[in-house]
């Protein structure tokens, strides 16, 4: 007789669970998975200079910073493929930075007119500060996104940039503590008038961000990226019925505060051109401003210093990418247009307490806030 043959007893799963086993694998990887933030291809969580990026952005910016000749001005106008000065552009407005890269070493620096030597001794700037507020920026913008998601009207009424400009303070004060955390060690007092002081002039300097953006100058926008309504409009829709204006009255009254914004505040601003690490420094310059009296004094000594940190980055930033230093006045400039902005609209929400016009009432709080 032949030998038995041995029977597997093994167990053999079926094709479902195969299957499911399978699947519950790919959903794991792709919940892992991350968009490039230059190229916002998927990628896997890689760090590269300072930000999530897929191997190919990060191969680009390593071989530009390190490139002898590199492109200075764009030549493909952004209409299908980047060139490189607009792909090196969108990876430090990303966050990437030059500091991070290591940088590549003469094969034979004897034959070097010094210049091995003066790259190689010189320490790299960080701009880790901006750079840091220019990441936190961009994820506020994603959250904006869920938060205000509920928002139905197309085009806002003052009342409603009052009170989405509140629904969006709590969210930018986290950017603002993420990014500086200096801030964690001073008063709760020191902090809430610190914020009061700058949310209500930074939310007239986003509208110009966004117009800039948007290419709509004329156009004034609330935190969630709506644009307003008419300036007659603007005011009378939020009025109470019986005591509703008519345009010409609103005009009358209000159209001041739109001109002065526009004339002296939103257009100088279009004409300087901020690049978005620009913007960010004025963001922090903004907010850490020691000359408030509603603060003590050692939370504007803490302003006075973080503000040269960031004025020194913001140098740092311009000679890496060979512009000239002295632009940094330009940032000064800006500041105090907004300023003049914060002070006019004091004025206006005074205005709209004397004709019924409805703010909410913590943004009104804010705004009059004694600061000098």
């Amino acid at each position: 007789m032949g030998e038995k043959q041995a029977v597997d007893h093994t167990p053999t799963q079926s094709p479902n669970l195969v299957t499911i086993r399978f699947l519950f694998q790919f959903v794991m990887v792709v919940a892992e998975m991350q968009l490039c933030q230059v190229c916002e291809k998927p990628i896997s969580s890689e760090s590269h200079f300072g930000i999530q990026s897929c191997k190919a952005c990060a191969a680009f910016f390593r071989r530009y910073v390190n490139s002898t000749k590199p492109q200075k001005e764009c030549n493909c106008g952004r209409e299908k493929n980047p060139c490189k000065y607009c792909k090196w552009e969108l990876c430090v407005n990303a966050g990437m930075l030059t500091s991070k890269v290591q940088h590549r070493r003469d094969k034979n620096p004897r034959t070097t007119s010094g210049s091995f030597l003066e790259t190689s001794l010189i320490p790299l700037r960080s701009i880790d500060r901006i750079a840091d507020a220019l990441g936190n920026y961009n994820e506020l913008g994603r959250e904006r996104k869920v938060i205000h998601e509920s928002s139905s009207t197309s085009l806002v009424d003052f009342y409603e940039y009052t009170t989405i400009s509140m629904k969006d303070a709590p969210m930018f004060r986290k950017l603002l503590m993420n990014t500086i955390q200096e801030l964690e060690y001073l008063s709760d007092i020191d902090k809430n008038n610190l914020f009061s002081n700058f949310y209500p002039k930074w939310t007239l300097f986003e509208s110009g961000i966004q117009a800039f953006k948007n290419s709509e100058i004329h156009t004034f926008f609330a935190a969630n990226g709506k644009p307003a309504k008419q300036i007659s409009k603007f005011y009378r829709d939020c009025m109470p019925s019986k005591k509703r204006m008519d345009d010409k009255e609103v005009l009358q009254i209000f159209e001041p505060y739109w001109n002065s914004y526009y004339g002296h505040v939103a257009y100088p601003l279009f004409e300087l051109k901020f690049d978005a690490m620009e913007l960010m420094a004025i963001l922090i310059l903004m907010l850490l401003d020691p000359g408030y009296s509603n603060i003590s004094e050692e939370c504007s000594e803490m302003c006075y210093n973080m503000r040269n940190v960031i004025r020194k980055q913001l140098k740092g930033y311009y000679l890496e990418r060979n512009i000239p230093t002295e632009r940094i006045f330009t940032t000064n400039e800006a500041l105090l247009l907004v300023e003049k902005a914060d002070s006019w609209l004091q004025e206006e929400v005074q205005m709209c307490g004397v004709h019924s016009v409805p703010v909410d009432e913590n943004f009104r709080q804010m705004v009059m806030t004694p600061k000098l």
